[in-house]
């Protein structure tokens, strides 16, 4: 099973892999597109991409993507963000004088980090960082990241759990050439463009509340194509396949300018977005922080 993440190893988008998959071959993007095209090709059998962070909001690119190429949602994994600080073998918490790790990482651990009165550097990912500590050898300076990156790079871990906010999470999606098939517990995704006249959200959102059917997320982004012009990104509980879902999209489809289902796939087990998640226009630069 060969399973195309962000890379390098040692990153939350790994953790997230070996969550979903028993024993997944990795492939390593340098960036999510490569992912999407190493799905479409067959080069890989999934893709993990994460798409949105319960802090942070939304993965602009990762949204972008699912538009824009033929790519199918199969599944969803939501990963309990913890960071760990780490450091060589040698080197003790308080001869810190640097901390290097992902900005978003930085930013999440902004409180611990005062309390070390330490200097901060960004690196591209929190592995990155993680790899650079134990390449270059450097002292006095630690790596925030996942505690697999400690493991893969032969570093300690001076302290876990260092986050300043223990509700951090970050959703994935597994993506794949095709949707998954019913299994009774199921959410789909789809993105829709507006008429511009009076109502046309109200009109477009009128089937989901007729049909008792529970919206998890609606999120408008920008559609590229004109100031004030937006698409809008709906997950829903239910399968396409249901005999309710069918006539809601259908009759959605003949009231929208455009639509395109992304997939059905099973609802994570500990998913966060079981609550209503209404997100508008909200800026994120995660598409470089997930996997970090």
């Amino acid at each position: 099973m060969k399973i195309s993440i962000l890379g390098p190893k040692g990153t939350f988008s790994e953790e997230a892999a070996h969550k979903f998959f028993k024993t997944p071959e990795l492939l390593l993007g340098k960036d999510m597109e490569e992912i999407f095209e190493s799905v479409l090709s067959r080069k890989a059998d999934y893709g993990i991409v994460p798409v949105e962070n319960s802090l942070e909001g939304s993965v602009g690119v990762a949204l972008e993507l699912l538009q824009k190429k033929d790519a199918k949602i199969y599944g969803e994994i939501i990963l309990n963000i913890r960071h760990s600080l780490m450091a060589l073998p040698s080197v003790k918490l308080q001869d810190i004088k640097e901390i290097i790790s992902h900005p978003h990482a930085l930013a999440q651990c902004k409180n611990f980090i005062k309390t070390l009165k330490a200097n901060t550097r960004s690196f591209h990912s929190t592995a990155e960082a993680a790899r650079e500590i134990t390449q270059q050898k450097l002292k006095n300076v630690a790596a925030i990241a996942p505690k697999i990156a400690a493991q893969l790079y032969n570093l300690k871990i001076l302290k876990e759990d260092i986050q300043d906010e223990n509700r951090n999470q970050t959703r994935f999606l597994v993506i794949a050439t095709k949707d998954h098939e019913k299994t009774g517990r199921d959410k789909t995704s789809i993105i829709l463009g507006l008429k511009d006249r009076p109502g046309a959200l109200y009109d477009a959102l009128e089937g989901f509340a007729l049909e008792k059917i529970n919206l998890t997320k609606i999120e408008s982004r920008p559609s590229r194509k004109a100031l004030g012009d937006y698409v809008f990104y709906i997950d829903f509980e239910g399968h396409r396949k249901d005999a309710r879902i069918r006539k809601v999209l259908r009759n959605l489809e003949k009231r929208v300018a455009f639509m395109k289902i992304l997939g059905s796939y099973p609802l994570s087990r500990n998913s966060f977005i079981c609550k209503t998640l209404y997100s508008y226009n909200k800026p994120s630069n995660l598409e470089a922080s997930y996997g970090n």
